[in-house]
């Protein structure tokens, strides 16, 4: 066996020379002139998504829950937890139990994860009358948010062995994507630094109708966040280990970069359209592609850069002890500091980098654009949401 692991490593090597990365960009040195509005303690939250109207907003957190917080009170209220979403292994457990059971989940991730799940896309449709929620491990469900306060959530499709990220809806069509189609989410240093040199990744569509699944871009090298252009006829799809937004004609199906080599490996990305297209979501007028898509990440340090961008140097790497060298020495790249670019949707241009080196916001893992200049982001590896205001 291990000798077929090294022979599949040595092949790796010899069809491609490392994952297409640029050169490691210079990033700041001095955090941008920021003010904390609020700081809410919350297990590890992944993709936020506000309301239109930014009365509240929604997130999904390490310990298996989806949370919804109004934004003037950060009043918290559960709107999932992980019995929701695994009912049969929870049978038993009643609320506090649960929570007892999932607490501290993305410690034991290999343990307690599959179990509890882990909530990472989130999307409103239809104005905020329905949500869509992807638990990596328990599938893509829809949440209905009724008048009488009954509201109701039903698991749309579950898939098992891969890594689920995120979803949006168009029709009758869910759009979403597989960050690797064989190793689940709590291995994730293992999606990152897979030495195959063919992207296990995918963004894919499933017809609500028929029940049919389609892929429409594999190869991808961690694929992760996704979101509409603002004339609805692309998507952008955050490629995390590539550092780049892929741009997907839905109509066509061919496919291009809207930015790369940006200077964060890239996570969830939020499109902040213009004012003139905002009130068009029902609307059949076209809007002009020149909103601003908002794309945090994680700093990019030269060591990591490195090992992506040489499969035989991540082979090499691969072959040390996983727990006591490979994972710490990956934490190690991982540096902790907050950065969200700002992308113009017409140029592909990076307008703007907002990066905090001390402790404001850290590690965004998605970022959202409220009115006022200010910004809410989460965070996968820091316990907190940040709401904070740019000062320019």
């Amino acid at each position: 066996m291990k000798l077929l692991f090294i022979f599949f490593l040595l092949f790796t090597i010899t069809l491609a020379s490392g994952i297409p990365l640029g050169p490691t960009p210079v990033m700041p040195t001095v955090s941008s002139d920021i003010t904390v509005i609020s700081a809410l303690p919350m297990p590890y939250p992944e993709e936020i998504a506000v309301d239109p109207t930014e009365t509240f907003y929604l997130t999904g957190t390490a310990n298996g829950y989806v949370y919804k917080v109004l934004l003037d009170t950060n009043e918290i209220t559960t709107l999932m937890t992980p019995k929701d979403f695994n009912p049969d292994y929870f049978a038993e457990f009643d609320d506090e139990q649960v929570a007892a059971h999932c607490t501290g989940a993305q410690n034991e991730t290999h343990l307690l994860e599959p179990v509890c799940g882990r909530v990472l896309g989130i999307k409103f449709y239809t104005n905020a009358k329905k949500v869509y929620i992807v638990n990596t491990y328990f599938g893509i469900w829809e949440y209905k948010f009724k008048k009488n306060g009954k509201d109701k959530a039903k698991n749309i499709f579950r898939q098992t062995g891969v890594f689920l990220n995120d979803v949006y809806r168009i029709g009758d069509k869910l759009y979403y994507t597989n960050s690797h189609t064989s190793i689940q989410r709590f291995a994730v240093v293992s999606v990152v630094l897979d030495p195959n040199p063919i992207g296990q990744g995918s963004f894919n569509v499933f017809d609500m109708e028929t029940n049919e699944h389609t892929t429409l871009i594999d190869g991808l090298f961690f694929a992760n966040g996704i979101t509409v252009s603002s004339d609805k006829r692309f998507f952008y799809i955050s490629e995390t280990d590539a550092a780049r937004v892929i741009k997907y004609e839905i109509a066509t199906g061919e496919t291009s970069y809207l930015v790369e080599n940006l200077p964060v490996l890239t996570d969830n990305i939020y499109l902040e359209k213009s004012e003139e297209c905002e009130d068009r979501e029902d609307n059949e007028e076209e809007c002009e592609n020149d909103g601003t898509l908002l794309v945090p990440g994680y700093y990019r340090l030269e060591d990591l850069d490195n090992l992506l961008k040489d499969f035989s140097v991540m082979a090499e790497f691969l072959t040390q002890n996983f727990y006591t060298v490979v994972i710490p020495t990956f934490k190690t790249w991982i540096k902790p500091v907050g950065t969200i670019c700002e992308v113009d949707e017409a140029t592909g241009e990076i307008t703007k980098v907002i990066f905090s080196n001390n402790f404001k916001f850290l590690l965004a893992a998605s970022a959202h654009k409220l009115s006022g200049n200010q910004y809410i982001t989460g965070s996968v590896f820091y316990p907190m949401v940040f709401r904070f205001q740019l000062n320019e």
